[in-house]
Parts: C-alpha cells; sequence; structure tokens
C-alpha cells in the first residue's frame, strides 16, 4: 500500500473511533495539513426551496465570517457547487465548475469566496442508495492534490459522512436493507478488502484467482447489501460495519 493510502486508512480508523461531531472535527482539521485544505463542510443537499444550509449541516469548519454570510444570505440555493453535486458522484474541484454568467447569485458567491480563504477546493458528492444526496466540501486559498490525494480524500469524506450522521439524528433504515439482511460473504469480503487496498477488479481476480468478472459481481452485490452506490462508498460503509479494518 502507498504513503497516502495507509495514512487515509489511518485517518478513517480515527473517524471511526470518534464519539461526536467535535471529535471527527479534530481529524478532518488533521487530515487538512495532509491534504492541503484548510477549511471544509459537510452537510446534505437542501431538498425543497424554503430549506437552509442550517437545516441539513453537519458539519461545519468555514471561516466564521463567510459562513455567517452564506447562511444569512441563503448561498445554498444558489451556490454553483452545491448544484454541480445533484449532477454528478465524482468529486470535483470548485474551479471546475462552470458557472452561467447570467447567473448573478452564483457568480457572487464564487467571488465572494476567496476574500474568506477559500479560493479553491475539492467537493465530495454523496449519493445514498435512498435518493438523498449530501456533500463534503475542502477548501482553501488554493489547493493541488494528486490523483491517488484526491482519491483519499475522497474516501475519507465518505467515511466522515457516515459517522457524522450516525452521531446525529438517527438515519431512517434503507430501502433494501431489512433489519436482519444477510451480510456480505466471505468471498465478497476479500474483494472489497482488495478495493480498500487500491487493487482494480482485474488486479483483485488475478490474486484471488478468479475472473475479472467474477470479482466485479461480487463487489456488486456486496454493494447491493450495504447500501452503497459506488466502490468508494462500499468500502467506507464497510469499514463502518466492521467488515473490513
Amino acid at each position: 500500500m502507498t504513503a497516502i493510502g495507509q495514512v487515509t486508512l489511518d485517518l478513517v480508523q480515527a473517524v471511526k473511533a470518534a464519539r461526536n461531531p467535535a471529535e471527527i472535527t479534530a481529524v478532518l482539521t488533521r487530515a487538512g495539513g495532509i491534504f492541503g485544505y484548510e477549511r471544509f463542510a459537510i452537510a446534505g443537499v437542501p431538498q425543497s426551496a424554503s430549506e437552509t444550509l442550517t437545516d441539513r449541516l453537519l458539519l461545519m469548519h468555514w471561516p466564521d465570517g463567510w459562513a455567517a454570510r452564506y447562511v444569512e444570505r441563503g448561498y445554498v440555493q444558489h451556490d454553483p457547487v452545491m448544484a454541480q453535486v445533484r449532477r454528478t458522484t465524482a468529486p470535483f474541484l470548485w474551479s471546475e465548475v462552470r458557472v452561467d454568467p447570467d447567473a448573478v447569485l452564483a457568480r457572487r458567491i464564487m467571488a465572494e469566496a476567496p476574500a474568506f480563504g477559500l479560493g479553491d477546493g475539492l467537493c465530495v458528492p454523496i449519493h445514498d442508495i435512498d435518493g438523498t444526496e449530501a456533500a463534503a466540501s475542502f477548501g482553501a486559498p488554493r489547493i493541488d492534490l494528486s490523483d491517488e490525494a484526491r482519491a483519499g480524500l475522497h474516501l475519507l469524506a465518505i467515511y466522515a459522512h457516515l459517522a457524522s450522521r450516525s452521531l446525529g439524528s438517527p438515519a431512517p433504515l434503507r430501502p433494501g436493507r431489512p433489519s436482519g439482511a444477510p451480510r456480505c460473504t466471505k468471498r465478497e469480503i476479500e474483494c472489497i478488502r482488495w478495493a480498500a487496498a487500491g487493487k482494480t477488479g482485474w488486479e483483485t481476480s488475478e490474486i484471488l484467482s478468479l475472473s475479472q468478472r467474477t470479482v466485479e459481481d461480487y463487489l456488486r452485490n456486496a454493494a447491493r447489501k450495504l447500501g452503497a452506490v459506488n466502490r468508494v462508498q462500499l468500502v467506507a460503509q464497510a469499514m463502518r460495519e466492521g467488515l473490513i479494518d
């Protein structure tokens, strides 16, 4: 495993051990020194025009001035980053978001954020199997992530969201996962473990002497059982439930 991969898993374990949101915040603050971000927030995407950021907020570590302005002016309903979360499941840089020239409020948000030390950042969309949407966003005056670091922060963000939500109000049981649902098989867990180590489906098939199609089937079945919508979320959910270390 690479150094950044091991660091990411160590941070995930620290999030897993957190007993309250303040401890999750402390882990993510420490992670910022590794990944190069300074501020972060985790929140659900508003599901109606009347919802505000505070209605959906899980963790907030934005500069106080920016947090106050963002909430008071209802920016969450016009933020182009939050709009992009609805359109993709892949992590993206704020600077990669295309803003309509006629979207006055959206352009104002992007123009004002740098004055608060938020010149750019990485946003991780989180789409749950029940249709709910959330985002973990990490900002700094400038951010520069390698592909490996971006993948590591993707995993950490998903796990921090899971942990933050579980320490808040209980989430409703997800569709397709009734109480007492069968857990993953030994082979499915083996495939998840190798996915967590960064192995592709083909590499895992070579390690386990299986066909690549069989490995992909195991991962797909495990994702269905754990309510995950992508491989990174599958790994995070498997860690959360103690199926892998």
